[in-house]
């Protein structure tokens, strides 16, 4: 993993008195937080940026991360205090005993065109039915983009069981759909853009809507030893994150950041469909996510999510 420190101290933006007074009750001032360069993230950067953990006294270390399972094997073996993850993978630990995790923060929820499935031009689907019996590019297998998409397809009433998901990374779909590799493609933000704009990529389905509409995607955890042991810590965190995602509800914001972490293009930022930052964590809203995987077979057993959320921390 790379570790790319963010010393905060060093940082314009708030204006909270000094970090030595925030951090003086703090059980720990320095904290690893596991990071990716996509979309979601965004609020992270703005509260570096703007120094909204320096404020808090805090002096944050961000640790970009491979994806969903390492950023729970993070917090397992202790290289993590923090982590952005998806929901998914978070769930799938909590109820097959791999971790025992407690929820920070929501990071991101679905909007339309944010999760999108495509077909290259010239092809024969042009509406949800044409997808039955066909192959679909999705990026690992069972992850968000499959259970989203199987959703739809049930939603629309498409015949399951001859369609085939092909696991093929997101800047290598395009490509894979040229080549006729793929019939279609399960595709999120900005690959849907730099995929309509390279090969004209065409969408037949938004997978994040009706039933799935505004679906909780990631956000922020930790185990619950640290929130047991450190809950100054993890709600000074928490409080300084919640003012980048506030932040964000300004895509102007958004848009100024995107390249600087996530390999975005000004031009392409400027054209991607955002999905939306909450800034309250709703334990009903996202057990959303428990459900469909449940439903799905991705769980072991049902999960309460309300069980994982944090409640009750100091000056939270």
């Amino acid at each position: 993993m790379l570790l790319v420190t963010t010393g905060c101290g060093l940082l314009g933006g708030g204006t909270s008195g000094s970090p030595g007074d925030a951090a003086a009750g703090l059980e720990q001032t320095r904290i690893k937080v596991g990071a990716m360069p996509i979309i979601d993230y965004a609020p992270m950067h703005l509260a570096i940026r703007n120094g909204y953990f320096r404020d808090e006294g805090l002096d944050v270390e961000t640790v970009n991360i491979a994806g969903g399972e390492t950023s729970v094997t993070g917090l397992v073996s202790g290289e993590l205090d923090v982590t952005f993850g998806n929901w998914m993978s978070f769930f799938a630990a909590q109820a097959k005993g791999v971790a025992d995790l407690r929820l920070v923060a929501d990071g991101y929820q679905s909007r339309p065109h944010n999760f999108v499935v495509v077909v290259p031009q010239g092809s024969a689907i042009s509406r949800p039915e044409d997808l039955a019996g066909k192959k679909i590019a999705v990026t690992i297998r069972g992850a968000i983009t499959e259970l989203l998409a199987k959703a739809a397809l049930d939603a629309n009433s498409v015949q399951q069981s001859g369609v085939s998901y092909v696991e093929v990374p997101f800047p290598a779909m395009p490509a894979a759909l040229k080549a006729r590799q793929v019939d279609a493609a399960v595709m999120v933000e900005p690959f849907i853009t730099h995929a309509e704009r390279s090969i004209g990529a065409l969408p037949v389905l938004d997978v994040a809507q009706g039933a799935t509409a505004d679906f909780p995607i990631s956000g922020y955890a930790t185990t619950a030893a640290l929130v047991r042991d450190k809950p100054k810590t993890v709600a000074a965190f928490r409080r300084a994150l919640l003012r980048g995602q506030r932040e964000a509800a300004d895509r102007a914001k958004v848009e100024q950041v995107l390249p600087t972490f996530a390999k975005i293009d000004k031009a392409t930022a400027s054209l991607v469909h955002l999905g939306s930052f909450p800034t309250r964590l709703d334990a009903v809203r996202i057990q959303r996510v428990a459900d469909l995987m449940a439903v799905h077979g991705l769980l072991p057993r049902p999960l309460r999510v309300d069980a994982m959320v944090m409640e009750n921390l100091p000056g939270s």
